[in-house]
Formats: structure tokens, C-alpha cells, sequence
């Protein structure tokens, strides 16, 4: 286990001060109201939350979120610890308040060797750790809330958190606990896909973004993850409703979802005169389903500037393929920011259907347009709000068309980026309102089973 600094460190439930009296310190969090306007009167004593995810850095948008999440519940005075299976952020000196727990247990990615693969379908490690951290330091007002899973923590973490699930909380930010490709869409034929997860039609489906082996290993988890939620009552969250139908119907799930779409604030102070802009911008992870390349080539037929800023599997080939458009990497929100202000629009050019795009909502506060696909869930509310225009980005010459439409329209443009902001805040909640739902929803879970539930 390291600490945040990276250095070697203890259990932080096996150090010399008793951690059950840590929990028990006197503090108190009045219950909040969500967005709908519920309210609860009630208080929680003494409410911890332990939040899990694959990594501790915000490499995607659900590391992002996971995050953002305990920040603002240090913020709100919530004692949080957090587990990861690898990395966390460079804070040496503790400034989050938060605490982070370090596995070392590393992400499968393509190039992982068979060893690593079998410990992705059900990883051993990850079971025996977060099992003996809640363990020795569970309490009645302790509540687990697990974000990104798939890459590092493997569905043994549902396993090790089933003793407590009345008190667990799962954010679905993707297909993964229906879909073994989890975003329910063939890569082979570039198209949506409409078979019933691991269901006959499925398994015969040659589906996989890479092989027939790949495939293979994702079904066989597929079933493990089926497996290990069946018949229990988890409490999911959902970023948006659109998810619902599927994961009532494939996931097993005994209670109905909830949804909590992921909050935005603006990244710069000023809003965007996007009009007055040339390039084109696109944010997030360089991996086929995210569709980093269609945003390449498309730039390239309308011959448009264009900046990525991410990074991921494909960013080499991209980079050899696509010498005109500008690879910066991750940045930070601050730098996002910086980009949004030279950009006039951006891409969200996900293959798959894309649930929620952050950096979508992100851009809208700061006044920036969206050319967005037209199978993301949020295009249809964008597109009837003024800001955004979506298309179909598997077909190359009509991406690229609005690309070009958009770089000649400077009152198009105009239009769209005087909507955005208003049009943000009926799309996505503050940080604050967020918070305040989802501790609406953790004094919800604690009310009503106020005892200690832990079951065998």
C-alpha cells in the first residue's frame, strides 16, 4: 500500500490511534435536499463514505467524477476514504483531506499478460483487501460508493462489498454490469447493437473492438459480473435516464436506479466569443469508442484545425496518421479551459452511444457550441436547446460537412454559443446541487436501515 505521496504506508486501519475512534468523532451532517426539492429532516451521525475506483487520477470522466465526489465531500465535512487499485493524485501534503488506500493493483489494458487477464475476470487481491478493510473498520454509518471497476478492481469488488450492499452505491457510468463490451455496440460493423446481453444472438456476435479471444475474455466476465449481482439488492446510479430500460432489464437489479447526472462548472471566468474563433477541439480518452480518429478525419476533409487533448491507446497512430491536428495530452480544468477560449466548437464524436459527456457540459457553461453524435443520449435535449448540432460521425463526408458549415457560419455560431450557458443549466446540476443528492441519497440508505446490516 502507498499514501498519497507515493510512499510506502501502513493500513491506515492498523495504525497505532484507533480507527473506529477516528470514525466515531463528533460530527454531524444535516440532511440535504436534491434536485427534485426532497428534503430530510433528519441527521446523520458520524457518516463516513468510503468511495472505490480503478485509479485515483483523473484519466476519464468517471475517475473524474469519483474525485470531484470526495472533494466535495471533505468540503462538507464527511470523513472519506478512498481505495483505489492503482495511482493517486500528487498530493503530498494531504491538502484534499482525503484518504487514499493503494492496492497496486494495475488496470488491464491489450497488451496485459495472460496472468493479468485471469486477475481481471476476478481478482483475488482486490477481494481479500477491500473484505479486510471493512472488515476491521465498517461502521452502521459507513457508506461505499464504487465508481470505475472494470479495469482494475474486476467484479470481485461486488463480492467483497456484498456484506454491506444495503449500504453500497454504485455509479453506472457505462454498460459494464449489462454489457460485456459495455456500451452495447458492434465494433465490427460500426454499428448499435440490439441483441439481449449474454444472451445466444450475443455470444455468436463477433462484437469486440479487437478479436474473437478479446471477446471471449469479456463474455466470460460478462457472466461472473451476472453472477455476482443477481438476486442482490444494489442501489445503482445512473448519469442518465436514458440507461434505465436496459439496466432494469439485464442487470438483475432488486431496486430501482436512481439518476444523478454528473454536475458541470464553468472553467473560465468569462464567457467564450466562439465566433471569434477557427479551430475545433475534442476531450477525453484516445480509445476506439470515443472516437478520437472520426474527429481527425473529418477535421481533415473540411480542412479545419483541430486540438486533442487526451490520451490513450490510439494517440501514436493518431499522431502518425494525423501530422495536421495538435496532440496536447491530459490537462488540467484550468488548461481546458485556456483551450475552450481559442475553440469554436466541440467534438463529441463517441462510436458508441455515449451516456454523458462531462466535457460536453463543460463546454456549454463556458459558452462553447457542441457538434455531437447523434446516438449520444444528450444530443436530442441539446439540439432542441439551440447549442449543439449532431450528425451522424460514422459517415465521414457528412461530419465533415458540418465542420465546414460551422467554421463559415460566424451567426450560427454566435447563436449557439449565446445559448450554451443557459441551455447548461438545464442540462446538468452544480457541484452543490449534485452534492446535496447524493447525500440525500446516502441518509436515505442510512435511515432506513439505521442498524448495522451487514450480511454473510
Amino acid at each position: 500500500m502507498t499514501n498519497a505521496a507515493g510512499a510506502a504506508a501502513s493500513p491506515s486501519w492498523s495504525r497505532s490511534r484507533p480507527a473506529r475512534a477516528l470514525q466515531r468523532r463528533a460530527r454531524s451532517i444535516a440532511a440535504m435536499s436534491s434536485r427534485t426539492g426532497r428534503r430530510r429532516t433528519g441527521r446523520v451521525q458520524a457518516m463516513r463514505v468510503v468511495i472505490l475506483s480503478d485509479v485515483g487520477v483523473a484519466s476519464g470522466g468517471a475517475e473524474r467524477i469519483a474525485l470531484l465526489m470526495a472533494t466535495l465531500l471533505v468540503k462538507r465535512g464527511v470523513t472519506v476514504d478512498f481505495i483505489v487499485g492503482d495511482m493517486t493524485p500528487d498530493d503530498p501534503d494531504g491538502a484534499l483531506g482525503i484518504r487514499f488506500h493503494v492496492m497496486g493493483v494495475k488496470p488491464v489494458h491489450p497488451a496485459s499478460t495472460m496472468k493479468a487477464l485471469l486477475r481481471g475476470l476476478y481478482n483475488l487481491r482486490v477481494l481479500k483487501f477491500v473484505s479486510e478493510f471493512i472488515s476491521a473498520t465498517d461502521t452502521p454509518s459507513t457508506v461505499y460508493h464504487l465508481h470505475a471497476w472494470s479495469k482494475a478492481l474486476s467484479p470481485s469488488v461486488f463480492s467483497a462489498l456484498a456484506p454491506v450492499r444495503n449500504r453500497v452505491f454504485v455509479h453506472v457510468h457505462d454498460f459494464f454490469v449489462t454489457c460485456p463490451n459495455g456500451n452495447y455496440f458492434n465494433f465490427q460493423s460500426n454499428a448499435e447493437c440490439g441483441q439481449r446481453a449474454l444472451t445466444w444472438n450475443c455470444l455468436r456476435t463477433a462484437c469486440s473492438k479487437r478479436n474473437s479471444l478479446d471477446k471471449a475474455w469479456r463474455t466470460i466476465r460478462g457472466f461472473v459480473v451476472r453472477h455476482v449481482l443477481r438476486g442482490h439488492a444494489w442501489r445503482l446510479m445512473l448519469i442518465h435516464e436514458r440507461m434505465r430500460s436496459a439496466i432494469e432489464a439485464e442487470a438483475g437489479a432488486t431496486r430501482s436506479p436512481r439518476t444523478h447526472r454528473n454536475p458541470s462548472e464553468p472553467l473560465r471566468s468569462e464567457p467564450i466569443d466562439a465566433a471569434g474563433q477557427n479551430g475545433f477541439i475534442f476531450i477525453g480518452r484516445l480509445s476506439l469508442e470515443k472516437g478520437p480518429d472520426l474527429a481527425c478525419e473529418a477535421a481533415k476533409r473540411a480542412g479545419v484545425e483541430l486540438t486533442v487533448a487526451g490520451d490513450g491507446e490510439m494517440r501514436a497512430t493518431l499522431e502518425r496518421r494525423y501530422p495536421q491536428v495538435r496532440f496536447v495530452g491530459w490537462k488540467s480544468r484550468s488548461e481546458i479551459g485556456e483551450l475552450f477560449g481559442s475553440a469554436r466548437a466541440l467534438l463529441v464524436s463517441s462510436r458508441a452511444p455515449e451516456p454523458y459527456s462531462l466535457a460536453c457540459v463543460e463546454a456549454l457553461r463556458c459558452g462553447l457550441p457542441v457538434i455531437i453524435a447523434e446516438s449520444a443520449y444528450l444530443a436530442p435535449e441539446l439540439v432542441a436547446l439551440g447549442c449543439a448540432l449532431s450528425t451522424n460521425v460514422l459517415d465521414h463526408e457528412r461530419f465533415a460537412s458540418v465542420l465546414v458549415r460551422v467554421s463559415h457560419d460566424d451567426s450560427l455560431v454566435a447563436q449557439m454559443s449565446q445559448r450554451a450557458i443557459t441551455a447548461s443549466r438545464d442540462i446538468a446540476p452544480t457541484s452543490d446541487e449534485w452534492i446535496d443528492g447524493i447525500l440525500n441519497e446516502y441518509a436515505e440508505a442510512l435511515q432506513s436501515d439505521p442498524a448495522d446490516t451487514r450480511q454473510p
